[in-house]
């Protein structure tokens, strides 16, 4: 049987070598499905199949909490209700906590690092110290965080990830006990984690305790701002431990009713919650794939046939020298593995380079990226796919070949100019290429047109001309808010003294940038149950909305007689006065960030200005309020900088002046107006990128796959089509006739495709915006498309057949 194998195995090569046309491109088609398919997996591998880095990480739960008035569907924590769920729970081992947000990103912030080195800003998370012992991660050199350290009254410590202590400390074993500088204390360096440990995410570079009071913390209901981990005790399932936390939910709104109404608890794998936004996106990505190996498994399939067909004689004199049905069989199966092993190797090459392709685009919506690599796993998936597409187009081939007519095969076999056997089933290939590809380009367009809406939305301000920067002001030398407002007057002035500078402005957060904290707020003379929900504030200079070319709508913009001392004075956005002032006019109405039967400082709205895009330019404003700076002073601030020069050639004058005022600072988040949106728009040109990539390689293919019906029938029919001109017919008759039925089998082709895709496309509606996954539009104009390029690829051998010449293609055997 080994011999057997090798001889078929030696006999296919010998084939393939002698036709290299063929076989090139048979090789290539199937490299581009296999390769395309592996990339893709490779990314669906490392985004949600491999587990997390963690022990045991089927066990680890992510908590959030719940409140269907406020629309709370999966909100950050507070700390007392944190305590209360870590004293009333028995299904758990442990539970730990870090600072977060209302996003999945993690509430990591910027701490100056200064010494051994320049300085920088290093990406730090705030957690428990348990958090290390509720994932099961231990350090590789030192140790990790303890729990009694989270807790104010204990040194401070830190410990770092593998990444920045190899980069900023050269990977120096001695750092463990020596202390380095964060926002100007010092901070003991107790564990370096290993390579690949990440949590939660990849941004955070070290690691450091809390260090708040205990006693005050476990009181504070409001606000919330923790999220919070823990891993089963062994045998508890998530059914099970959610059924026990909503217990303990229902007995913390009785007895807390002021704070936890209709406060209700969920919980879930850890690993759904990092990778949930991302699922269907990845997905589509994978069914999408898929679509195109099929593609190109009815190409290769449809160029096998050929090839059977152009073999009779061969077949047929082995079958009469007594080769039996399942030999005949078994070597065009391994012609079929060995052309099918080829591309899939190939193919893991062009897996590996369009791999570093996705890595390098980086969309920021798609968590885990750098996990995604050719391993193990993703190489049985490529040799499981190159084994089962040999199968696909090697099998009907085989089985059409191995049970033969033998007296009409010698005949046939013999003679050229003939339609050949397996003409039905390359029509039916054919076809259904036209069919996937149908699917795939319409997706595509609907996709591609998504995204150019997306960029005709208006932002809400001028990106042109305009630089963008983060400077965090920590540390003793800015423990008062007078210091840190000297500071930024200073650079105010600095920065203005520059050539080039139109605009300066501060605000906490930039537009498109998100926002983690809210405020509930209140209108002065309304009832006591209407308040507002959910409401963003930014902090602001005078100059915000002039230099990032924001429009006033009425009232005016705040100016240097709004200091501390002044009357406390907001300025409200469109959606805010659109939802709870209507037709009333919103100047001069008093609010304060609490409820009704709450005790604040009323604050007068001067003004009300356009909505500006916050969460990105898909989602709706949402309601905001602006406060001067000097009446709410803050320490990390954004830099706007409106100049009459290229942005970022100011860039090292102004890192220069900062510099001159405080060496010790570090800028972060750099990026100019334009790169702001660029950011934004980060999935949705990942997706369009790669359906359009996955959309043209099938249309690509969809063409070659009807010109190479059409050509083989055209030669086929060279006796055919000498008869009828001998007879009378014209060069366009000819060419109609064969125009025709190519038309024949891609219209039914189109016809499948646009009936199936409207069905499909509903399931990327999380990826269009402002189009329907039905638009006619698309729909007509894909449908057009194809039978255009159907009509080129019939054309071409078309026209060759009209200029057979009648004389020899009668003679022609």
């Amino acid at each position: 049987m080994i011999e057997s194998l090798s001889q078929d195995v030696r006999y296919g090569l010998r084939v393939f070598l002698s036709k290299p046309g063929f076989t090139v491109v048979a090789v290539i088609t199937l490299a581009l499905g296999i390769g395309a398919s592996t990339a893709i997996f490779s990314v669906v591998n490392g985004v949600l199949l491999k587990p997390l880095p963690y022990r045991e990480p089927q066990r680890l739960v992510q908590f959030w909490e719940t409140n269907p008035p406020k629309g709370w569907t999966e909100a950050v924590v507070a700390p007392a209700n944190f305590f209360d769920w870590q004293a009333q729970s028995g299904s758990f081992e442990e539970m730990g906590a870090y600072i977060g947000s209302d996003t999945r990103s993690a509430g990591i912030t910027g701490l100056q690092m200064t010494g051994n080195g320049p300085p920088v800003l290093v990406k730090a998370l705030y957690v428990t110290g348990n958090v290390f012992s509720v994932l099961g991660a231990d350090a590789a050199l030192g140790r990790t965080l303890t729990s009694d350290e989270t807790w104010a009254g204990h040194e401070k410590v830190a410990v770092l990830s593998n990444g920045i202590w190899k980069r900023r400390f050269g990977s120096d074993p001695d750092i463990i006990g020596k202390k380095i500088q964060l926002d100007g204390s010092a901070v003991e360096v107790v564990g370096i984690m290993p390579a690949g440990f990440y949590f939660p995410s990849q941004e955070a570079e070290l690691w450091i305790p809390m260090g708040w009071n205990q006693t005050r913390l476990a009181q504070v209901r409001r606000p919330h701002f923790l999220r919070v981990i823990g891993r089963l005790k062994t045998g508890v399932s998530i059914e099970q431990a959610q059924s026990e936390m909503t217990g303990i939910a229902e007995r913390l709104e009785q007895q807390y009713p002021r704070t936890n109404t209709q406060m209700g608890v969920g919980l879930g794998p850890m690993l759904e919650w990092i990778v949930s936004d991302t699922r269907t996106v990845l997905l589509t990505f994978l069914a999408a794939v898929a679509f195109l190996l099929l593609i190109a498994c009815a190409n290769v399939a449809n160029l096998m046939l050929v090839r059977a067909a152009g073999r009779t004689r061969e077949i047929a004199l082995r079958v009469a020298l007594g080769a039996s049905r399942f030999r005949i069989a078994r070597q065009l199966l391994i012609e079929s593995v060995i052309l099918s092993l080829i591309g899939g190797g190939l193919g893991v090459m062009l897996a590996a380079w369009g791999t570093d392709i996705l890595l390098g685009i980086n969309p920021d919506n798609i968590p885990r990226l750098g996990e995604i690599s050719i391993n193990p796993p993703v190489l049985g998936f490529a040799l499981v796919v190159s084994i089962l597409t040999s199968l696909i187009f090697g099998l009907a081939p085989a089985l059409g070949s191995s049970n033969p007519d033998l007296s009409t095969m010698l005949k046939e076999g013999g003679q050229k100019g003939t339609v050949s056997h397996g003409g039905k089933l390359r029509s039916v290939l054919v076809a259904s290429e036209v069919a996937l590809s149908c699917i795939l380009v319409i997706g595509a367009g609907l996709v591609v047109k998504s995204f150019i809406r997306l960029q005709q939305v208006d932002p809400g301000f001028q990106p042109d001309h305009l630089l963008t920067f983060k400077i965090s002001l920590r540390g003793k030398k800015y423990s008062e808010a007078a210091q840190s407002n000297a500071f930024f007057n200073s650079l105010e002035q600095k920065v203005r003294s520059l050539a080039g500078v139109q605009g300066f402005a501060l605000v906490t957060r930039l537009p498109l940038k998100g926002y983690p904290w809210t405020s509930d707020f209140t209108i002065e003379g309304r009832s006591p149950e209407e308040f507002g929900k959910e409401v963003r504030h930014k902090e602001i200079t005078p100059d915000y909305f002039e230099t990032l070319g924001i429009p006033m709508i009425a009232g005016r913009k705040f100016d240097e007689s709004d200091g501390p001392n002044s009357v406390p004075v907001v300025i409200v956005n469109e959606a805010l006065a659109r939802m709870h002032f209507q037709s009333e006019d919103p100047i001069g109405k008093r609010l304060k960030f609490s409820k009704p039967t709450e005790d604040d400082t009323w604050n007068t709205i001067v003004g009300v200005v356009k909505d500006t895009k916050q969460d990105g330019l898909r989602k709706a404003p949402r309601p905001e309020i602006f406060q001067p700076l000097l009446q709410n002073p803050q320490s990390d601030m954004m830099l706007a900088v409106r100049t009459a020069v290229t942005p970022a050639s100011l860039l090292p004058a102004m890192n220069e002046q900062i510099h001159a005022l405080d060496p010790d600072l570090a800028l972060s988040e750099i990026a100019t107006g334009e790169q702001l949106i660029h950011a934004s728009l980060g999935g949705d040109r990942f997706a369009m990128f790669l359906l359009s990539l996955f959309a043209g390689a099938a249309l690509l293919l969809a063409a070659v796959g009807i010109y190479g019906v059409m050509s083989y029938s055209v030669a086929q029919r060279t006796h055919e089509m000498g008869l009828r001109m001998a007879l009378g017919a014209q060069a366009r008759d000819v060419v109609g006739l064969v125009v025709r039925g190519g038309l024949k089998v891609s219209l039914s082709g189109v016809s499948v495709g646009v009936v199936a895709a409207y069905g499909l496309t509903r399931l990327i509606e999380r990826l269009l915006f402002g189009v329907s996954a039905t638009d006619p539009v698309t729909f007509v104009f894909v449908s057009l498309m194809l039978v255009g390029v159907a009509l080129v690829a019939c054309f071409i051998p078309a026209r060759r057949s009209s200029r057979v010449d009648p004389m020899v293609a009668l003679r022609y055997e």
